[in-house]
């Protein structure tokens, strides 16, 4: 019996997991993976906990505990990475970590002796890499991504005017409020497989804000400061890694320093095409063919491989070349890796033709993309009996009825008003967290 209320409560853990936009979806690996991070005691705790920040209280009620009992327990989880714990209007408000950023993350940012580090690292590269349940979940009517790739700024023209504030990562980590480092996830995991980074060091995973101050808190990373922040990011462009970002204008929790030999997001997109190009920054790469040598050096630089080295013949400046590069762009990250290793000044990075605009928060992200995903209903269900959970439901349910191909036209012409118009309602309401 004890088997199999074990295996009960992992299940559990799974769906409500499973319930977010990043989910834990398969029959196999996640349950291995979920394994080893909790323990029953724990993955039963978990799997009540909300998918949105609630307040102690609240929680405590809901699991029929007393404050002060409770307390402690989601501490400890909060402590491992399981839970997030933030704090809103004065008191600490707590909710599940997601798989993916979130758990995966969190456990393999720092070295613990207390699990199979190892055993894990090839779990989750095998999950996110290797498998397609993961890669499917999040391609199935995904328009809304959970990354966003920021422009090297050093490639762009000078005083070049378009890009905004917040596709900048000067600026995105400039002005936050805390900033922290740790190691990072990936090559940590890669490290474990013995394929250790050529790149970069391990110790350069970059949080800001409200992400860096939940992982300080909790000793899962180590506090800097702006200069030393900025520092990292100008040695990582240098040494030709991607910055990603967390897919929001405003408050955004994380600066990742990605490369192509580690990086599971990159690896995933290479091989499956996560995400299609939605995570690219809003510029491409395009060679000047009256420049490019076809040296073949950003070719090796990019990546994701969307570079390629065509035969094509040619005279320039009274020297015969046959080779040059050419840019696939519903492949291009719009990184600029390859603008930065190129001798000649010949990689150029544009402007796209259409501009993409990120959700203006981590709430309008994460409601967004559970719109797209139809899980919208499971956060509205938290929001109990009132009339703001039921004008959700309404709303997302007309749209959920139709038919396949009307809804996606729907969604698209009706998801950002749509919700706009809850966070307003729910800043006007003053929910907790409705700006973060």
């Amino acid at each position: 019996m004890g088997h199999l209320a074990g295996k009960q409560v992992y299940k559990k853990l799974r769906e409500r997991m499973d319930q977010m936009p990043v989910g834990a979806p398969g029959r196999k690996t996640i349950y291995e993976i979920l394994k080893i991070i909790f323990t029953p005691e724990e993955a039963e705790l978990a799997a009540q906990m909300p998918l949105g920040p609630q307040s102690l209280s609240k929680i405590a009620r809901k699991l029929k505990m007393s404050p002060d009992e409770l307390r402690p327990k989601l501490e400890a989880l909060a402590d491992k990475g399981m839970l997030v714990d933030v704090e809103l209007a004065g008191k600490m408000h707590y909710m599940l970590a997601p798989t993916m950023v979130g758990v995966f993350e969190f456990t393999m940012m720092r070295v613990r002796e207390d699990i199979d580090q190892k055993k894990l690292a090839e779990l989750i590269h095998r999950f996110v890499v290797d498998e397609r349940d993961f890669v499917d979940s999040l391609k199935q009517g995904t328009q809304t991504s959970l990354f966003r790739t920021l422009v090297h700024e050093v490639t762009l023209p000078e005083n070049y005017a378009e890009v905004l504030d917040w596709e900048k990562a000067s600026h995105v980590v400039g002005n936050a409020e805390k900033r922290a480092v740790s190691l990072c996830h990936c090559r940590h995991v890669e490290s474990h497989r013995g394929n250790d980074c050529q790149v970069f060091r391990m110790e350069c995973c970059l949080s800001i804000g409200l992400g860096a101050d939940y992982l300080i808190r909790h000793d899962l990373a180590r506090e800097i400061d702006k200069a030393e922040a900025l520092d990292l990011l100008t040695e990582t462009r240098d040494a030709g890694v991607v910055h990603i970002c967390d897919n929001v204008q405003n408050r955004p929790s994380f600066v990742c320093q990605c490369c192509g030999c580690c990086c599971e997001i990159l690896n995933a997109f290479r091989k499956f095409g996560l995400f299609g190009s939605t995570f690219s920054s809003n510029f491409q790469a395009i060679p000047d063919e009256s420049k490019c040598t076809g040296c073949k050096k950003c070719q090796k630089a990019c990546p994701v491989d969307a570079i390629d080295i065509i035969d094509r013949p040619r005279t320039m400046n009274g020297k015969k070349y046959r080779w040059i590069a050419k840019v696939d762009p519903d492949i291009c990250l719009g990184c600029g890796v390859c603008a930065m290793k190129c001798e000649f000044d010949s990689m150029e990075m544009v402007p796209r033709p259409r501009r993409r605009i990120a959700p203006e928060s981590t709430v309008a992200r994460v409601l967004t993309m559970a719109l797209e995903q139809g899980k919208l209903h499971h956060y509205t269900a938290e929001l109990g009996d009132g009339a703001m959970a039921q004008l959700m439901s309404v709303l997302a349910g007309a749209v959920l009825r139709l038919p396949p191909a009307k809804q996606l036209l729907a969604r698209d012409a009706f998801k950002s008003r749509f919700i706009n118009y809850i966070l307003n309602r729910a800043r006007r309401a003053r929910v907790p967290g409705a700006n973060l």
